[in-house]
C-alpha cells in the first residue's frame, strides 16, 4: 500500500482532507505532520511514496523540508501547496517546470489527480524530488530570506538570500558571483536551509536566472568530453553579427498587435514554412532538454518575451502568444545572418543582436535543430546570455 505524508500545520485543514481521502483509502494510506520536524522524524522511521507540503509552518518550514527531501530522500515526488496571492507570483511559480504545485484554496480532484499521478511514479512522466534550481527559484518568489548551505563531496558552498534576492556566496576559495556559480554546477548536492541571513550589503548583482544559466553552463562544460576545436583567426573569430543599423521592419517585434515584416519575396525559402498560430503547450513536456532551456529562459527576468522556433520555421515554444508571421521573421533573421556570415568567409557565429527602436534588443540564437529569440533589456549585454544558453541549445534534438 502507497503512503502519503501531508504536512500543513492547520489541523482542521488535515482533517478535511483525511475525511475526502477516505475514498481512496484502498489505493494509498495518509499518515499527517504539523511542521517539517515531524515529517522528518516520519520520513527516518518509515516508507513513504509521496509528500504534500505547506511551505508556511512553524518550526522547520516547507522550504526547509524540500530542501531535505532532494537531498536525502530525491526518490519522492513531491507536491507543495502553495498560497501566494498574485497572479504575477502564481504565473512565475508555473515556469519552475521541475516543481509540482497546488494552489490552495485547494481544488480536491486536482489534488486526487496529482497524488495519483505521483504514486505511478516516473514511468508516468512525474517528476520525481525538486533540484537545487527549483528550490532557489522558489525562495526568490516567496521573497525569502535564508542562508542555503549546499555540499557536494569534499565541497561546501552558502548561498544568501534576503527578501528573495541572492546577496553573496561563498564557497572554500571563492566568494560572490564565482562561488554561485559553481556551487550551482555542483552534482549530487545535500542542501541544508536556515531561516536567516547574516548578509545585508550584496555583493552579486546579477540575476538569480543569469546564475542559474551560468551555473547550468559551466555544469555542461564539466559533463562534455574533451574535443579538439579549431584554432581561431580573424576570419573565424567573429563573436556577433550586429544588424542594429539595418531596418528589417523589426521595431514592434513580439508586440503581438503590431507584427511588420518584410516582403515575402525578399525571405529567404527556408524561412516560408507556416507555422502554428497558438502557443506549443505540451511538446516540449516530453524533451527533458528542451524543457531545462525553456526553464532556464523562464527565470531570466531581463527577458520580456522568448519564441522557439525549428530551422524550418515552425513555431516550437513562445513565453507569450505567438503566430506564423513571428516565427518565419526569426528564421529569417537566422537565415540572413547564416547568408551573410559564409558570404565574408567567416565561421563560428555565436548569436545576431537586432536594437529596436524601443530600446529593446532583440537576440536571436541558432542551434543544430532550435532558432530562438529572445526580446531583452538593452542594458543585459547579449554576449553572457549566449554564452550561457548555447550548451544547452546546442543539445536540443527535436525528433
Amino acid at each position: 500500500m502507497n503512503t502519503v505524508l501531508i504536512v500543513d500545520d492547520d489541523e482542521s485543514f488535515l482533517l478535511s482532507l483525511i475525511d475526502g481521502f477516505k475514498s481512496y483509502e484502498d489505493q494509498f494510506g495518509i499518515i499527517t505532520a504539523h511542521n517539517g520536524e515531524q515529517a522528518v522524524d516520519i520520513l527516518d522511521k518509515q516508507e513513504i511514496h509521496l509528500v504534500l507540503t505547506d511551505l508556511k509552518m512553524p518550526k522547520m518550514d516547507g522550504f526547509a523540508l524540500v530542501a531535505h527531501l532532494s537531498s536525502h530522500h530525491p526518490e519522492i515526488p513531491v507536491i507543495v501547496m502553495t498560497a501566494f496571492g498574485t497572479p504575477d507570483i502564481e504565473e512565475n511559480l508555473k515556469k519552475i517546470k521541475a516543481l509540482q504545485y497546488i494552489e490552495k484554496p485547494i481544488d480536491f480532484n486536482l489534488l486526487v489527480s496529482k497524488i495519483l499521478k505521483g504514486l505511478e511514479g516516473r514511468s508516468k512522466g512525474f517528476i520525481t524530488g525538486v533540484s537545487l534550481s527549483s528550490l532557489l527559484q522558489l525562495l526568490q518568489l516567496d521573497k525569502k530570506t535564508c542562508t542555503v548551505t549546499v555540499r557536494s563531496g569534499k565541497h561546501q558552498g552558502t548561498l544568501y538570500f534576503r527578501n528573495g534576492d541572492l546577496l553573496d556566496a561563498n564557497t572554500d576559495d571563492l566568494s560572490g558571483e564565482d562561488a554561485a556559480f559553481t556551487i550551482i554546477s555542483w552534482k549530487n548536492v545535500d542542501i541544508v536551509l536556515d531561516n536567516s541571513c547574516a548578509i545585508t550589503k550584496p555583493e552579486i548583482h546579477k540575476s538569480l536566472g543569469f546564475i542559474l544559466l551560468e551555473g547550468s553552463r559551466r555544469q555542461d562544460e564539466q559533463n562534455a568530453s574533451p574535443t579538439t576545436s579549431a584554432p581561431q583567426t580573424a576570419a573565424n573569430s567573429l563573436d556577433s553579427i550586429d544588424l542594429s543599423s539595418v531596418d528589417l521592419g523589426s521595431d514592434h517585434f513580439l508586440q503581438m498587435d503590431e507584427k511588420t515584416l518584410p516582403p515575402a519575396s525578399s525571405r529567404p525559402a527556408e524561412a516560408l514554412t507556416t507555422s502554428s498560430s497558438t502557443t506549443t503547450s505540451s511538446a516540449h513536456t516530453a524533451n527533458p532538454i528542451l524543457q531545462q532551456f525553456i526553464t532556464m529562459l523562464s527565470a531570466m527576468p531581463e527577458i520580456s518575451n522568448s519564441i522557439l522556433v525549428s530551422k524550418e520555421g515552425n513555431l516550437v515554444y513562445a513565453a507569450k502568444t505567438a503566430d506564423a508571421q513571428i516565427s518565419n521573421f526569426i528564421t529569417y533573421i537566422s537565415v540572413v545572418s547564416q547568408q551573410l556570415q559564409e558570404s565574408m568567409g567567416m565561421g563560428g557565429q555565436q548569436y545576431t543582436m537586432l536594437t529596436l527602436s524601443s530600446g529593446s534588443n532583440l537576440l536571436i540564437l541558432s542551434g543544430k535543430e532550435i532558432v530562438v529569440g529572445l526580446k531583452m533589456s538593452s542594458t543585459v549585454p547579449p554576449g553572457p546570455v549566449a554564452a550561457g544558453l548555447r550548451p544547452v541549445l546546442s543539445r536540443i534534438r527535436l525528433q
